[in-house]
């Protein structure tokens, strides 16, 4: 397996020749040109699957690992269950066997017929007029079902104006017009489906990703057992050969490999992990060497998890303008019926010949007023918007955020891990006094920066372990409590301990204790761009101060350097010292007067709350203007302004709660990702503007031809359709490529959405590469095996 066409020759071929029963799933890897097949050995052995592949021309073939010889067994599902979804490997289902082409029969028949009556036109052929009857009767039936549950509904709907139109067109002898329209609708209801089918299933991809089993190891025995993803608990030890997705998040405690993270992030380049590298649930190990992973996440809390949460959330918000489109049309469509009703009956006072001519462009006005081409493209527009960007690591909450990322004039960046890493080293340690040392300055900070989750914290702890102190243990620690914007306290040993930044020692009064010297040096390290902190205790002062730097985002100058430059008024804003935020500002491009330093939590949700844009986000993309603001951060404190924003940004290694608060989400908080994202909220906005003046524009004309005598029913049916495909594609425009999509991640969601589905701890063998105890056995013979 060298390239792409030969992975989807190989999926053809299963497809083809196996049933669900038999091969339920495989998995192509290209890299180690390999392929692992989930399959029943007892109707199909692994060999017999090679000897398939090497009549078909795929000589090369041969099995690496046999499952059934090796003992590895696969959880058993019901089989039945998830033959009920599409994307299976069955093709005898008994609506499979009803399909040419995605086209049902009766859809085939009423385009023959269609056909033969359209011949009616030549000269003695006018007899086969009557083969629209038949036309009718095949392909009218699955509409006039689904307008009559509409009628029921006290409805109308575009089912409902078809049936008219057709049953018009007979009633006046038109029979080659009516098979038009009775045909013509059900094929642009099967391009609906596929359009629609496919707009949602890029998106479907991604819910794929979770894993649905794991390799559990048990570390006194040796022994592998394969469990529910959902059962493995914190702490555990998994093993994840070539090709097996990690089931949860984790650190690396054996084995050098690397790993395709490109489903949660985007980033198509594997990366390399080792022993105490950081791996995510959901990506796959792609390397040649097996990982042991030590979870640190469940299933449900890991970084997969909270990826797919987001695109259901995503999935589930409909934007204003699709709310505005289903509302047109649900009040548009009564009054276009009334007024075909008043053509099609009034007329006939005039006379016979007056009556069928009002009543055929009454039939026309009802094909061609159908609003299926907005009410269609609309959708699948902003589904795949959804689906490119969710396929780049950037999770967009709904066609309501994207539409309002279109529309963004203003961009303000939180300085601390979104402009900068977030990663910090101690550049500076003075002790100020002589009532501590270094060592016991140091001690004091690991004690209290322990507890904290603040990327500075872990940089304190750090520079502490690496001079050999640690925490001590001997004494008290209560009341740990996190200060917003300034720092955390706490009581050590029934005193009050203070580490954070000159607003919280000013405040205190313990800032003007320190010496002129000790000042400067102060504001020369925050010049210097650093973050400068102290620590004091209560009735002692300050006995020490430090500096700790954060390396800028390697993308962060290019990015705000872009955005201004396409007219964006891009501001930074930091709860650091005035010296540091001016560093880094100058870093990147920005002037004095886009830099805010010295804000509290408070301060930035109240900076947001003066600039956003007053409800424009309610606003359709017809109306909207582009004056919203988005703001970006990744911090805890960062999220009162992401939820008060027009559009909050939350980095994807930042806080959880800043991610919940987000409207946004960069998985691997890359800056470029914002510029797609933006992007693409305006390409979904001019596709949408596009769409809605086209098929409006269309209309009119063919109107207008009606009411001129030179437009027929087959003519309106035909622009009506062809309208719909034309907006259709140019909304899919937008959706990513198929290489973006897994070729079994539709067999993975369909198996595992089935609730028939059960699991039985199966113990395995020794694997290829796992270290296994010899007395591992799987306690059922009957489960479909790996090879």
């Amino acid at each position: 397996l060298q390239t792409l066409d030969e992975v989807r020759r190989l999926e053809r071929i299963m497809r083809k020749h196996y049933l669900q029963a038999q091969v339920r799933a495989f998995y192509p890897h290209m890299p180690s040109r390999t392929v692992k097949v989930e399959h029943d050995p007892k109707t199909v052995a692994a060999p017999d699957i090679v000897q398939l592949l090497q009549t078909l021309g795929l000589e090369e073939a041969t099995v690496v690992v046999d499952g059934a010889v090796e003992n590895l067994a696969l959880p058993e599902i019901d089989i039945e269950a998830a033959m009920e979804g599409r994307g299976g490997m069955a093709d005898s289902s008994a609506e499979g066997s009803t399909w040419i082409g995605g086209l049902h029969f009766n859809v085939i028949l009423s385009g023959l017929c269609w056909f033969i009556s359209i011949l009616s036109i030549v000269e003695g052929w006018e007899d086969l007029q009557y083969a629209g009857i038949a036309s009718v009767i095949f392909g009218i039936p699955p509409v006039a079902i689904k307008a009559w549950r509409t009628v029921r509904r006290r409805q109308i709907d575009a089912n409902v104006m078809m049936v008219i139109a057709a049953f018009g067109a007979l009633f006046l002898g038109e029979f080659d017009e009516a098979a038009s329209v009775a045909f013509l609708f059900a094929v642009s209801e099967f391009l609906e489906a596929r359009a629609t089918a496919k707009a949602r299933r890029a998106l479907g991809a991604i819910v794929s990703l979770r894993p649905d089993h794991a390799n559990l190891i048990n570390r006194s025995t040796g022994e592998t057992t394969i469990v529910p993803a959902t059962s493995v608990p914190v702490g555990s030890h998994v093993s994840v050969r070539t090709g097996d997705k990690i089931p949860a998040d984790g650190i690396v405690e054996e084995g050098t490999s690397t790993v395709d993270e490109s489903s949660l992030t985007g980033e198509s380049r594997p990366i390399s992990k080792q022993p105490e590298s950081v791996v995510s649930g959901g990506s796959i190990n792609v390397g040649q060497t097996r990982l042991v992973i030590r979870t640190t996440s469940t299933v449900d809390d890991s970084a997969v998890s909270r990826l797919i949460r987001l695109v259901e959330e995503a999935q589930s918000n409909r934007s204003p303008t699709e709310k505005l489109v289903d509302s047109f049309a649900k009040r548009y469509t009564p009054i276009v019926l009334t007024a075909a009703l008043f053509m099609c009956t009034i007329p006939w006072l005039w006379g016979v010949e007056v009556g069928r001519y009002w009543t055929l462009n009454g039939l026309i006005i009802v094909v061609i007023s159908c609003p299926c081409a907005l009410t269609i493209s609309t959708p699948v527009t902003y589904a795949a918007g959804l689906a490119a960007t969710a396929q780049r690591g950037i999770i967009v909450k709904g066609g309501a955020r994207l539409e309002a990322l279109g529309n963004v004039k203003k961009v303000v960046l939180d300085k601390t891990g979104t402009i900068t890493e977030g990663n910090f080293d101690l550049i500076h340690l003075d002790v100020v006094g002589k009532s501590h040392d270094r060592e016991q300055v140091l001690a004091f900070l690991a004690l209290m920066e322990g507890p904290s989750s603040h990327p500075l914290s872990a940089t304190l702890v750090n520079a502490a372990k690496k001079e050999g102190i640690i925490a001590p243990v001997d004494v008290s620690l209560t009341d740990h409590t996190i200060l917003k914007g300034e720092g955390v306290t706490a009581r050590v040993d029934n005193k009050n301990v203070y580490v954070g930044n000159e607003r919280l020692f000013e405040r205190l009064g313990l800032y003007s204790t320190l010496d002129d010297s000790q000042k400067r040096s102060a504001r020369k390290w925050s010049t210097e761009g650093g973050t400068v902190g102290f620590i004091g205790i209560e009735g002692v002062g300050i006995i020490g101060m430090f500096c700790v730097s954060d390396k800028i985002r390697d993308e962060a100058k290019d990015v705000i350097t872009g955005l201004k430059k396409d007219g964006y008024e891009v501001t930074m804003l930091t709860g650091d010292s005035d010296g540091a935020a001016k560093a880094v500002g100058r870093a990147v491009g920005l002037p004095v007067e886009a830099i805010h330093s010295h804000l509290m939590p408070e301060d930035k949700l109240h900076y947001i709350g003066s600039i956003r844009g007053m409800g424009a986000t309610k606003q359709p993309v017809m109306c909207g203007s582009k004056e919203l603001c988005l703001f970006i951060g990744d911090g805890v404190n960062d999220a009162p302004a992401l939820a008060v924003a027009d559009v909050g940004v939350a980095m994807g290694e930042g806080a959880a709660l800043a991610m919940e608060m987000s409207d946004v989400t960069l998985m691997d908080s890359n800056l470029t990702k914002l510029t797609f994202s933006i992007e693409m909220g305006a390409k979904v906005i001019k596709t949408i503007r596009e769409n809605i003046i086209l098929s409006l524009v269309a209309k009119a004309v063919v109107v207008a031809l009606t009411f001129v005598g030179k437009m027929t029913l087959l003519w309106a049916i035909t622009s009506d359709v062809g309208i719909m495909l034309v907006v259709t594609l140019n909304g899919m425009k937008l959706l990513p490529g198929r290489d973006g999509v897994s070729l079994a991640s539709e067999r993975d969601a369909t198996i595992r959405r089935k609730r028939g589905g059960r699991y039985k701890g199966v113990q395995t063998g020794p694997g290829p590469e796992d270290e296994v105890a010899e007395n591992g056995k799987h306690s059922q013979d009957n489960l479909p095996e790996i090879i």
